[in-house]
């Protein structure tokens, strides 16, 4: 990285055609207080150069990049709860010049002295239907800080798929706001279940995303943001995914999640992001052994909102203990994946079930200090359902 000289490489020829162009994103990930990683795809190997700086000046520091087709560039250094604005340039044709690509903001995160900030929710969204389209249209009238993802971007889970089901429906939030994805068990592929399943997560996935290196990338990971934590887990061994890492107790996802909450007595606010639910009325329900091996541990370390998906509908339950509901002590469990695949019906009633919509949703979340706030949207921009909790 250095600072942008007036009159650098970066002079915009008019009329000029482009030697190469943005295929893929540009989409941000994996970003903090004072980092970000843009990453992009072009559609030939190129250099490429990034320039960024506070807003209006975008163009107060350059960073550069090889000759790529994948490109990955992370900006460090950055001031925490600051707006920027980047620009990405590619070589111009016929000329020794460049073009601009693409301009746009993004916001870095706040520490815990700002206890303030928003998120959209949603999951199971890798379909590439026409309700899929129509949530994205709405989720793109907001401005988040950051996006959660419950898992199942690509029904195939294949990179040639991500295109049309992941990337280009959420084109305009992936540019200005960073997605923190749970992995999902259509993710691991067409052979989760069996020994031709191995390297898939290598191949499809991991290539194309960046997450925080706190757990085991790309599969587990926490993340800050303001006075919350946000816990990452994959739980697909839950459903037979034979490559997925092991969450029973003694496993190593298992403590690093111990281990990790523990440390985090000092945050006001601790979030769960699953993709099998834990506790869920919908079509899949709960994995027997998933609730013996997660449950005492969110209950022990007092774990706020457990986030879900799979199950394809919507569910908020009442906070619950052990199966009851229990005001005092127990976990409010959201499942949030009618993202645009087909839904599931309700298949049984439980008492601890406060809310069941089998309809296409997404979430717009509010924490401020002790505050938190959620509302749910239906693919009209309706108001489907609502949840405050105060401490």
């Amino acid at each position: 990285m250095r600072r942008l000289l007036p009159a650098a490489v970066l002079l915009l020829l008019a009329g000029a055609a482009a030697a190469a162009r943005v295929e893929r994103g540009p989409y941000l990930e994996n970003m903090a207080q004072d980092m970000v990683t843009v990453r992009f795809r072009a559609d030939v190997s190129t250099p490429a150069w990034l320039s960024y700086g506070v807003v209006p000046d975008c163009e107060r520091f350059l960073t550069s990049a090889a000759q790529l087709k994948e490109q990955k560039i992370t900006l460090f250094g950055l001031t925490p709860d600051t707006t920027y604005c980047y620009r990405l340039y590619l070589p111009a044709d016929q000329s020794t010049g460049v073009y601009k690509a693409f301009e746009g903001p993004f916001t870095t995160f706040k520490g815990e002295d700002k206890p303030e900030f928003s998120f959209l929710a949603f999951g199971d969204s890798g379909s590439g239907s026409q309700e899929q389209r129509d949530l994205a249209a709405q989720m793109d009238k907001f401005h988040p800080d950051f996006v959660l993802h419950m898992g199942d971007m690509v029904e195939s889970g294949l990179d040639s798929d991500a295109d049309a089901q992941y990337f280009k429906p959420y084109a305009g939030l992936l540019a200005r706001a960073p997605f923190f994805l749970a992995l999902g068990n259509h993710d691991y592929g067409k052979d989760l279940r069996t020994p031709d399943g191995r390297g898939f997560i290598k191949a499809n996935y991991a290539p194309f995303h960046s997450v925080p290196l706190t757990g085991l990338p790309p599969h587990y990971y926490f993340f800050d943001e303001g006075n919350a934590r946000f816990f990452v887990l994959d739980t697909n061994a839950f459903d037979g995914a034979k490559f997925a890492p092991a969450l029973e107790p003694g496993s190593r996802q298992y403590k690093w999640l111990e281990r990790y909450l523990a440390k985090s007595a000092d945050k006001e606010w601790k979030f769960v992001v699953v993709h099998e639910p834990i506790y869920s009325t919908g079509a899949h329900g709960a994995a027997e052994a998933e609730v013996k091996a997660l449950e005492p541990l969110l209950l022990k370390y007092k774990v706020d909102i457990v986030f879900q998906g799979h199950d394809h509908d919507y569910e908020r339950t009442m906070p619950v203990k052990e199966g009851l509901p229990d005001e005092a002590e127990g976990i409010v469990y959201i499942t949030l994946a009618g993202g645009g695949s087909t839904l599931y019906i309700q298949r049984r009633n439980e008492e601890w079930s406060e809310k069941f919509l089998p309809t296409y949703h997404f979430a717009f979340i509010e924490v401020k200090d002790q505050v938190f706030n959620m509302s749910v949207y239906n693919k009209d921009g309706e108001v489907i359902d609502s949840l405050e909790i105060q401490k």
